[in-house]
């Protein structure tokens, strides 16, 4: 939303199950337009404390949120057309509107270099193709395009460690997952930028969170001894990267 309140044409989103409440989106929506007008500076960490990766300025960035831009992306009319499409994502999507909703989502609802923008956060841990994940994410974006991903690299509480899940067997991981619906896939980081130059995009940003690792070496899963001593200790990461021509 805060996209489209900026400059964003349309905004395509894809879910696995249906979660967006439209009621909800609509009241973000006027917070965040308020805010907007108001030039407010981004939430630092003093109110969000547990919010990683730190940026550099906390800053409302007028130097690309002119006072001309946002005078003519804040104008009525175009909260009113967002607003009826949040309302109704449904409608909006066949009506080519600013919002189009996919839950679940498949392929072919996204044309190939169509994009600008791909972003995810918290998603791709879940993913269990990732090679063809980041195939797809890639013929999305148009050439100068960019993904950006924010990845956690840990357990999510399945084992005591936070990266304990590297020094499990499949059969003990198996086991340890039971029947959870969203398991962590147990890719480190270096998969994840592997993947985005194989499917043909340059990484501008890497911000990783780094924690003392919870597993000794010689611990680790047949499956896991590759790792790099990068790997064991990147808890999470943001990753952006550019489609090469």
């Amino acid at each position: 939303m805060a996209a489209l309140l900026t400059g964003a044409k349309r905004y395509i989103a894809l879910d696995a199950v249906h979660y967006a409440d439209s009621e909800r989106n609509i009241r973000i929506l006027e917070d965040l337009a308020a805010l907007f007008r108001d030039r407010a500076a981004i939430p630092d960490p003093t109110e969000f404390p547990h919010l990683q990766p730190p940026l550099p300025s906390y800053a409302f960035p007028g130097e690309f949120l002119t006072s001309a831009r946002l005078e003519a992306e804040l104008r009525p009319a175009r909260i009113d057309l967002i607003r009826a499409a949040l309302a109704n994502p449904e409608a909006s999507s066949r009506n080519n509107g600013p919002v189009c909703y996919n839950a679940p989502w498949t392929a072919g609802m996204v044309e190939d270099a169509t994009v600008d923008l791909v972003i995810s956060q918290g998603v791709l841990q879940f993913v269990h193709n990732l090679p063809d994940m980041y195939n797809l994410m890639a013929n999305w974006l148009r050439p100068g395009g960019i993904m950006s991903h924010e990845i956690a690299f840990q357990s999510i509480g399945i084992t005591t460690e936070w990266n304990g899940q590297w020094s499990c067997s499949e059969a003990i991981w198996r086991l340890a997952a039971g029947r959870r619906r969203h398991v962590t896939n147990r890719e480190p980081h270096s998969t994840h930028i592997a993947l985005m130059q194989e499917a043909g995009c340059q990484v501008v940003t890497d911000e990783r969170i780094v924690r003392d690792s919870g597993v000794r070496r010689e611990n680790l899963a047949p499956r896991f001894r590759h790792l790099t001593d990068q790997d064991l200790v990147t808890s999470s990461a943001l990753i952006q990267a550019v489609k090469l021509p």
